[in-house]
């Protein structure tokens, strides 16, 4: 993982954040890459091997996969 001062860069495009998201009709909690979609569970470090795709995420919740179901979580 790699960490560039507030946040951290995917590990598996190597472009995109990796952002705290929750999902606006569940509150479900999760890790997302804003460049490559790439998503991992809360209190998982995101790595190569455990992660799991945006789309996927939301169809299991039968919700579109649309950024407009979704809000950034910022930390104060």
């Amino acid at each position: 993982m790699v960490t560039m001062s507030d946040y951290t860069v995917c590990p598996r495009c190597e472009q995109g954040r990796v952002e705290t998201y929750r999902v606006r009709k569940t509150g479900d909690l999760f890790q997302l890459c804003d460049e490559c979609d790439a998503v991992w569970s809360p209190g998982i470090e995101p790595n190569l091997t455990q992660f799991g795709t945006f789309d996927t995420f939301m169809l299991v919740r039968g919700l579109s996969d649309v950024w407009d179901e979704i809000d950034e979580v910022v930390e104060t």
